[in-house]
């Protein structure tokens, strides 16, 4: 048996990407994700008008619930995109919406801080709460 001549329709696959990039070496505006009063990691965007960037950052040691948390985002963030919005907007858009039993929500009360790429975001995830300012 020898290898297959034709591979024939290979739709629906496409080369466009249908989500934004998980991570950004440019600026970007952080938002802390709530479940049940706890902070279970952070939801961020690209700053730049021109970046496409936006993902969903679980604290480290949560396990199955930062898991599904991100699923949640994930899921939340590929609708956005495919309905032309920003990452910014994407984001921006679940500010002070109502908790999501796995996802939970982002608080109404902020509008986010601007840190140097996704990296520092990362790097907050593996903080304990009360250290975010060391």
């Amino acid at each position: 048996m020898g290898r297959p001549t034709e591979f024939g329709d290979l739709s629906p696959f496409t080369l466009e990407r249908q989500e934004f990039i998980g991570a950004s070496k440019t600026p970007v505006r952080y938002f802390p994700v709530m479940l049940n009063g706890q902070l279970i990691g952070y939801l961020w965007a690209s700053e730049s008008a021109s970046g496409d960037a936006a993902n969903f950052f679980p604290m480290h040691g949560l396990g199955a619930v930062g898991w599904n948390a991100a699923g949640v985002w994930q899921g939340r963030l590929k609708q956005a995109r495919e309905g032309g919005k920003t990452p910014l907007e994407a984001v921006r858009h679940w500010v002070g919406k109502p908790e999501d039993p796995q996802g939970g929500a982002v608080p109404a009360d902020g509008d986010g801080h601007i840190v140097a790429d996704s990296q520092a975001v990362r790097l907050l995830t593996s903080r304990r709460p009360g250290q975010e300012n060391r």
